[in-house]
């Protein structure tokens, strides 16, 4: 563990309390990880990822895969209106997170997390649920079209999410090219720990 990270102790708050913490009105800890329910959803899960000591911690939000879990060919007429509300979910709560806070990459993962910028340089990819931001070089967003060419990306005001999933996307997307995808993914990590 590195940073902040390693000096941890759960609390349980109430309402009051709960919000402030999260908002920072703590002088001496922040929050790390926050638990909320969502209607319909169960426990939602909000936490600061591990990063490396130069780097910024990247921010999860977590719950229960649910018919996301198990494969498209095992899903019962419930599953499939669960799995296609719980990705409009997701969905929304990336664009809306990103745009919020300016982000410059972001994915939606299913038992997966966000790699870092240096864990994407060092080959790791990102999921098949991207989104990026259009303040990335051409050329960085030119390889995600390269890895999704068989899925149609969905243009947000902020940047591109490249939904390479069938509950995500509009159509019924191919397989995502894992290889390009790697290439798409080292090329962000290298952009990301270089000035740019």
């Amino acid at each position: 563990m590195v940073q902040d990270l390693e000096d941890r102790s759960i609390v349980r708050l109430g309402g009051a309390e709960f919000e402030s913490v999260v908002r920072g009105g703590d002088p001496v800890s922040r929050a790390l990880k926050a638990g909320y329910r969502g209607k319909g959803l169960g426990t939602v899960i909000v936490e600061h990822l591990f990063g490396t000591e130069v780097e910024t911690h990247p921010v999860a939000v977590s719950l229960s895969a649910g018919a996301l879990g198990l494969p498209e060919g095992l899903w019962t007429l419930k599953d499939r209106k669960a799995a296609y509300k719980l990705a409009g979910w997701a969905s929304d709560v990336l664009r809306d997170l990103t745009s919020r806070t300016g982000a410059v990459y972001g994915s939606i993962a299913i038992e997966e997390t966000l790699p870092t910028p240096s864990a994407l340089r060092a080959s790791h990819s990102i999921s098949s649920l991207p989104f990026l931001s259009t303040k990335l070089p051409a050329v960085v967003l030119d390889k995600f079209h390269t890895a999704f060419s068989r899925t149609q990306p969905v243009a947000w005001p902020h940047g591109i999410f490249f939904p390479g999933w069938t509950p995500f996307a509009k159509d019924t997307p191919a397989a995502v090219d894992r290889t390009a995808l790697t290439a798409a993914s080292m090329s962000l990590g290298n952009t990301l720990t270089a000035p740019w």
